[in-house]
């Protein structure tokens, strides 16, 4: 198992096909990476593990597999580094599993799935792929075809473009600029501006808590839900569809003195304004 001394935060690249990847941040002053088979009897998987290249210089880490493996996985990877290190990979049919505290990420992926527990930022390109973060610190930028992704808490600004799939964030804190051919959106909370925009799919704000929502689709539900004590400005419209908005331009401006504005267009699904839950 290579070990190498690694006092601060490093950079880890991981470009691999046909395996299964597990990193791990920790406070620790070492860096070790562990491969092995999958299925130790199986041939093509020993070969997949033998082929994988471990390369450590100026605190960059490379892991690469050099045969590729089988679509389920073929070679298993444990990678244990110092919290705050930033991680970029490159995968094909593959799995990473990253629980801890991480710099800057990177991703581009085709076909894989990658879970991320804390990251400071987020950047990655995806193809037929999805991402689960728990917390990003700052700003995250997500473009790609068929894209599944889960953010549960994000401080910065989102950026995400894809032509497919579904997007849902927990709690948003800044802006987001959300756009898909056809997928959906589903936000629980913004607090700050939202601009959504998609073919066919719905869009879901739960709760809507200050600035400016710019929701527009083809086809598929639009529902927001405001504040309790935020006044709401709307402005919606279906071509083929029912609009209910149960609040008042104003009615509670005195509360908190928090107002939003809703724009909502489409042709083909109903949009509902309300009160938020709870």
């Amino acid at each position: 198992m290579p070990s190498f001394a690694t006092p601060g935060p490093i950079t880890a690249t991981v470009v691999v096909a046909g395996a299964g990847v597990r990193v791990n941040a920790s406070d620790r002053t070492d860096t070790s990476v562990l491969v092995a088979p999958v299925d130790p009897t199986s041939e093509s998987d020993v070969e997949v593990a033998g082929g994988t290249k471990v390369a450590f210089a100026g605190g960059h880490l490379s892991v690469k597999t050099t045969v590729s493996g089988r679509g389920a996985g073929s070679v298993a990877i444990t990678i244990d580094l110092p919290a705050g290190s930033g991680l970029v990979t490159y995968l094909a049919n593959s799995t990473v599993r990253a629980d801890g505290s991480f710099g800057e990420c990177e991703l581009h992926t085709a076909s894989s799935r990658v879970e991320l527990d804390r990251v400071e930022a987020l950047r990655a390109t995806i193809s037929a792929g999805e991402v689960a973060v728990g917390h990003v610190a700052g700003h995250v930028d997500i473009e790609g075809s068929v894209v599944e992704a889960r953010i549960d808490e994000v401080r910065g600004t989102v950026r995400c473009s894809t032509s497919g799939g579904r997007t849902w964030i927990g709690h948003a804190a800044a802006d987001l600029d959300l756009s898909s051919g056809s997928g959906g959106f589903d936000v629980d909370r913004a607090d700050g501006g939202v601009t959504a925009k998609t073919g066919s799919g719905a869009i879901r704000i739960g709760r809507l808590t200050r600035g400016r929502a710019e929701l527009t689709n083809h086809s598929g539900d639009i529902e927001v839900g405001v504040g309790e004590g935020v006044a709401a400005l709307v402005d919606a419209e279906s071509k083929r569809g029912a609009v209910r908005d149960s609040l008042s331009s104003r009615d509670d401006l005195a509360a908190t003195g928090d107002e939003v504005t809703v724009h909502a267009r489409t042709r083909h699904g109903d949009i509902i304004v309300q009160r938020a839950a709870g």
